[in-house]
């Protein structure tokens, strides 16, 4: 098997199921097909900018996969899938890259989204150059800006949360570092300082986890809780994150 990277964007409008609801559940089709297997749905944050159009908060959603199909399958599936999750008014769009045509220029362009304007042509002209698949599925297709990004970024390694991975959904109450990698595909927990936790300390969840990319690896980020001295998630502070709940 070898790892793909799908990116996904500009799939809804108000009040339809948010870009996250459906990167997870296109993980699950191809999953569900026995075309791959999930590696995870990460959320990465692009430019918040007047000048650009978005719904909530302007972020794209990646996919990374074990592949168990061709290209062409997973193609198919995907924009089929995609085709059922059509809002009218959005503008999605659609990035499938496997790891062996990742490059730096990708990556830089995935950087470059976080912080810059960047058109719906250049990605275009990028995605051609590069001979990977990028497809506008319906409005005015910008999406494909965001949909690139997110897959420069997932394979970069080093941007975004995830906001889907086996067994961090099933995570709840108090527990140990080792029960959390036991348990999950998380790689390892460490403080806000780097420091990795050893494996009998007690971490509580808050009933909901949400590892980081680092170093292409899902890492759990806690921190010390003032008030009861337990080690908390980082990222409890973005619980209510209107896009990633719906």
């Amino acid at each position: 098997m070898s790892i793909v990277y799908l990116g996904i964007d500009d799939t809804d409008i108000p009040g339809s199921p948010g870009t996250g609801r459906v990167a997870r559940g296109l993980a699950k089709h191809l999953e569900k097909h026995g075309l791959a297997q999930s590696l995870g749905v990460s959320r990465h944050q692009l430019l918040v900018d007047p000048h650009i159009r978005y719904t909530s908060h302007n972020s794209a959603k990646g996919i990374a996969i074990n592949i168990e199909a061709t290209t062409a399958q997973l193609l198919d599936a995907s924009l089929e899938y995609m085709a059922g999750c059509y809002q009218t008014g959005a503008d999605p769009g659609l990035c499938i890259c496997p790891e062996s045509q990742v490059d730096d220029e990708i990556i830089e362009y995935g950087r470059l989204a976080v912080s810059s304007i960047i058109t719906k042509q250049a990605a275009a002209d990028l995605a051609q150059k590069k001979g990977i698949i990028l497809k506008e599925l319906g409005g005015t297709g910008d999406g494909i800006i965001g949909a690139l990004a997110a897959v420069g970024l997932r394979a970069g390694g080093n941007d975004g949360r995830l906001v889907d991975l086996r067994g961090i959904h099933d995570i709840k109450g108090t527990i140990t570092a080792d029960y959390i990698k036991k348990n999950t595909d998380i790689d390892r927990v460490e403080n806000v300082d780097g420091f990795i936790l050893e494996d009998a300390e007690l971490i509580d969840s808050l009933d909901r986890i949400r590892p980081n990319l680092r170093s292409g690896k899902p890492v759990l980020r806690v921190e010390r809780d003032i008030a009861t001295g337990h080690w908390i998630p980082v990222e409890h502070k973005l619980k209510h994150s209107h896009e990633e709940m719906k």
